[in-house]
C-alpha cells in the first residue's frame, strides 16, 4: 500500500508561468509522485508523492535539475 507524503518546497528563481510549468512538469514525472502542483505567487511546490518509491531529497534534485534552486 502506498504510504503519501505532502511536501511543500520553496523554489527560488521562478519568474513566469512558465518556470512554474517546468518545475511541475520536473516533478510531475517523476514516479511515485501522484500529484504536484506550483504556486508561483508563493514560489512554493505542493507535492504527494509515494515515500516507498522517492524520498524529499529525489523531489529536491528534480527541482535543480529543472534550474532551479531549492530553499
Amino acid at each position: 500500500m502506498a504510504e503519501i507524503e505532502k511536501a511543500e518546497i520553496k523554489v527560488a528563481g521562478m519568474a513566469c508561468a512558465g518556470c512554474s510549468g517546468a518545475v511541475e512538469k520536473a516533478l510531475s514525472r517523476l514516479e511515485g509522485v501522484t500529484s504536484a502542483k506550483v504556486d508561483l505567487a508563493n514560489k512554493t511546490a505542493y507535492v504527494d508523492y509515494d515515500r516507498a518509491k522517492l524520498s524529499l531529497q529525489d523531489l529536491k534534485e528534480a527541482v535543480e535539475g529543472a534550474g532551479y534552486r531549492v530553499g
